[in-house]
């Protein structure tokens, strides 16, 4: 297998990755059977070392950079002349930074040309016409920003996580309601944090070996880092740091990584909506599209004291 390495610039900006989504899908489609990943600068080592530990037999790597400067230049040639050492089998390709493409200056130049002044009208000599083509997109642009000013609408699903690995990124109240909304699932939980609430000792096995490892959740007690999202198939993110919770959301999406963002629920993949369960195989469960949490509270309550007792009698009587 084949594979395909796009390196950027680090960012802890919520959404900064997102322009790797639709090259990486293009890439997915005009290449099948290639193995496309994504990393930052920060990351690449790590990221890369674990990729030639893989089933591949050869790399290659796109800096997303405009400047032929320090990073292309030193950086990047370090590193993976480092690995191609200690990789020699798996041949290594480096491709220039993206402002060395021709296909890349024509854009820049085609983009330039069409926004230039056409012409100015009598009334006011400032007035920049648009050319058909910038007019053209800016009538698409219109179009989709009412859609996409909008909250999304959410799709509801019930998802298998019976064996697969869950990762929460912190150590509060939020990470223990997760992780113990979790725990029914089956699936095998790995929570990181420098520091934990004394009730996660209850979930993890006695001792003082860190990482902590029980049949139920794994603690690992020291800050998060990017290989932690190693073989991961879903994150919640769950920390009062901002920096630190956008690290892992760009980490996670750069890795497509499902994501649950506690503290902005417009930033993750998707929401947890509150769950009731009645009897053995009821379960009810209330959304407002994480938009008023307070509602969702009210409305469990509510559904908890005025349908409990209906709904058991109602599986009895099924049964």
């Amino acid at each position: 297998m084949k594979a395909i390495l796009i390196i950027a610039h680090h960012c802890i900006l919520p959404g900064a990755y997102k322009g790797f989504e639709e090259i990486m899908d293009k890439l997915h489609h005009d290449l099948p059977g290639t193995r496309v990943a994504s990393t930052s600068l920060l990351d690449l080592e790590n990221d890369l070392r674990t990729l030639l530990r893989e089933d591949v037999e050869s790399v290659t790597l796109l800096p997303y950079l405009l400047l032929n400067g320090q990073h292309t230049k030193n950086d990047v040639p370090k590193v993976v002349a480092h690995l191609q050492a200690e990789f020699p089998q798996i041949p290594i390709t480096l491709l220039p930074c993206l402002g060395d493409w021709k296909e890349f200056a024509d854009m820049v130049v085609a983009g330039v040309r069409n926004a230039q002044i056409d012409e100015r009208t009598p009334a006011d000599a400032g007035y920049r016409r648009k050319t058909k083509e910038n007019e053209s997109c800016q009538n698409n642009l219109s179009s989709l920003a009412s859609p996409l000013s909008s909250k999304p609408n959410l799709f509801s699903i019930e998802l298998n996580l019976e064996g697969k690995n869950v990762l929460v990124v912190g150590g509060g109240r939020i990470a223990l309601r997760k992780v113990k909304t979790l725990l029914p699932t089956g699936a095998r939980i790995t929570v990181v944090a420098p520091q934990f609430d004394p009730e996660f000792e209850s979930l993890s096995s006695k001792g003082e070996a860190r990482p902590q490892t029980s049949s139920l959740v794994t603690l690992i007690n020291r800050p998060y880092e990017p290989l932690d999202l190693r073989g991961i198939f879903m994150v919640f993110i769950c920390t009062d740091q901002p920096a630190v919770n956008a690290q892992v959301s760009n980490d996670a999406r750069a890795r497509r990584i499902l994501v649950n963002n506690a503290c902005d629920y417009l930033d993750g993949d998707f929401i947890v909506p509150a769950r009731m369960d009645f009897g053995e195989n009821i379960a009810v469960t209330v959304s407002t599209q994480g938009r008023a949490p307070s509602l969702a509270k009210k409305l469990k309550q509510k559904i908890q004291a005025e349908w409990a007792e209906g709904l058991e009698q109602i599986e009895r009587d099924f049964n």
